[in-house]
């Protein structure tokens, strides 16, 4: 029996598209990692041994959520590879890089920037059309989800102030 081959039409556009694979139906004798045991597994980040600060979901989709920031920047969207994966529901939250927040180590202060998506990210009720110092306490608005930063780090404590071995081991581990 013979099989003619695909008509060229839309085939030949579709042949670079990513497959979506389900759970739970592969072929007999394949092996897939569980996603979520191994993100049970996945070594500690250094930043996670050394937080910053806290983002806390304070309203919205995803009430009472809290996230560590580490050292440098951290992204916030709703996509995995966002440090601040707020994948609650709120569609209005693009996927990567709605917004980032930073910790400066050299200033001791932490900053917003707005990622250039469509919809705006509010810093207390106003709009953040460039970076923005924050402040302990500030609130963040981002589509219907209001967030709370908390500092730990800043002008009265770094983690270069003591124990600066400990924070060398941990980066390099």
């Amino acid at each position: 029996m013979e099989i003619p081959a695909p008509a060229a039409g839309r085939a030949g556009r579709r042949a670079g598209r990513v497959k979506t694979r389900l759970l739970g139906f592969e072929p007999a004798g394949a092996i897939v990692a569980d996603p979520i045991e191994k993100a049970r597994h996945a070594p500690a980040t250094p930043g996670s041994a050394f937080p910053t600060g806290w983002i806390v979901v304070v309203d919205g989709p995803g009430r009472g959520a809290s996230f560590a920031l580490g050292m440098g920047v951290s992204s916030i969207g709703r996509g995995e590879g966002q440090a601040i994966r707020l994948d609650f529901g709120d569609t209005s939250i693009s996927r990567d890089n709605h917004a980032a927040l930073a910790y400066d180590e050299e200033q001791r202060k932490f900053f917003l920037g707005h990622g250039g998506k469509a919809n705006l990210v509010r810093l207390n009720n106003r709009p953040v059309l460039s970076t923005e110092e924050l402040s302990s306490g500030d609130s963040i608005r981002i589509g219907e989800t209001v967030l709370r930063f908390v500092a730990l780090c800043g002008e009265s404590f770094d983690w270069r102030d003591t124990g600066r071995d400990e924070l060398d081991d941990a980066a390099t581990a």
